[in-house]
């Protein structure tokens, strides 16, 4: 493409963008405008496409963030032969006109590969027409509709699309109020469904603590051979539902990342998840925060890595009431595994003899612990070693 071709080419785009925005009485959007007008001075684009982000909380938004009219005029761009590969219009009041309008263009787009739509007052309405375009579309990986409460209906919608649908890999749903009813029509279709790889359906609204959900989930994992990454916090899981999915997971060789967190899984179902770990599974990250194990789920856990796994990588144990004497284990562990680079333990009792083995553990030419592969950072007052916490953003998703 030469040079005047590409500028007639954006002009038209341009032209095609200001004309959608004039029929839903909107002023056009400055950013989208300006980086339209970059894609004229780039002229080809990256072998990925481009990537626009209009998430709403970007401080030109802050206070004038896009409503279902602006997404009605971006939907009209992207029917265009225009390569957009990801679209971030997260944190906006799209609702669901506007997602109606972005699952109509789903239909037709060939370039977009990803699309976050998390924390735009969509619900069912909007789901509905979203899953319309996904079954006519072949190239979205990436879907993110977290903070959406579309509720039971939305997920069984979902769950008919996954049916249908071959290429979605990236899949967030949580805080989206799923029921225990939704989550099993999900499991069922992960039986047969191997396209997806992550899967986020953490915080559902579930009415029974008999772990129904986990025992399905469990149940998928002992045949679903493509899901990577499962992220169940807040599910109520408790010892029971932790040994079901250790169980699952020993004939499992394809998960990767298992988050757990903010659960209520103690010292029992420490001891699954360590055998579990004793199995050397492809198993490499496992998130524990906020459960309830303590110093003998914590101890457990720590000999099963030290002996008997080359495999994990990543170990979260924060906020679990774990002592010095956990700690420690988990400091000794630490010294024997050499794969086992990432630990997190904020928020436990961080007191002298734990310190001091964590400091150990970061201090001189060649430390075991990086600075940025955990949640903590020694400091010293009057020769006495303290941990205060550090920022980490290794599960943000």
């Amino acid at each position: 493409m030469t040079d005047s071709e590409a500028e007639k080419e954006v002009e038209n785009l341009i032209s095609v963008y200001k004309e959608a925005c004039k029929k839903v009485e909107k002023p056009p959007i400055n950013k989208f405008v300006e980086f339209l007008n970059l894609v004229d001075k780039e002229n080809e684009p990256s072998i990925d496409g481009y990537n626009i982000d209009l998430s709403g909380n970007l401080p030109e938004f802050k206070y004038n963030r896009l409503d279902h009219n602006d997404a009605i005029a971006i939907a009209r761009e992207l029917s265009e032969d225009f390569i957009i590969s990801d679209l971030n219009l997260s944190f906006n009041n799209i609702e669901n006109t506007g997602a109606i309008a972005l699952g109509k263009s789903l239909q037709d787009n060939k370039f977009l590969e990803s699309l976050d739509l998390s924390m735009c007052d969509i619900d069912v309405k909007g789901v509905e027409a979203i899953c319309t375009g996904l079954q006519m579309n072949d190239n979205l990986k990436r879907l993110n509709l977290k903070g959406n409460k579309f509720g039971r209906q939305g997920g069984i919608l979902l769950s008919a699309t996954l049916q249908v649908n071959s290429t979605l890999r990236d899949l967030n749903i949580a805080d989206t109020d799923q029921t225990n009813e939704s989550l099993i029509a999900l499991t069922t279709v992960l039986h047969h469904n191997t396209t997806i790889k992550k899967l986020d359906v953490s915080n559902p609204l579930l009415v029974s603590e008999q772990e129904e959900t986990t025992v399905h989930f469990s149940k998928m994992l002992k045949v679903n051979y493509g899901l990577t990454e499962l992220r169940l916090c807040k599910h109520g899981i408790m010892d029971f539902g932790a040994s079901q999915l250790a169980d699952a997971l020993c004939d499992n060789n394809s998960l990767l990342f298992l988050d757990l967190g903010c659960n209520k899984i103690s010292e029992d179902g420490a001891r699954a998840l360590a055998g579990l770990i004793r199995q050397n599974t492809p198993l490499k990250k496992l998130s524990l925060t906020s459960n309830r194990i303590g110093d003998n789920g914590v101890v457990v856990i720590s000999e099963a890595v030290a002996t008997n796994n080359c495999n994990l990588t990543t170990l979260m144990v924060n906020n679990n009431g774990i002592t010095e004497k956990g700690l420690c284990a988990v400091a000794a562990a630490l010294r024997l595994n050499i794969t086992l680079t990432n630990v997190y333990i904020w928020g436990n009792e961080l007191r002298n003899t734990a310190c001091d083995a964590f400091e150990r553990l970061m201090d001189g030419n060649k430390p075991r612990i990086l600075p940025h592969n955990t949640d903590i950072e020694p400091y010293k007052v009057d020769g006495v070693t303290y941990l205060s916490e550090a920022g980490h953003y290794l599960f943000s998703h």
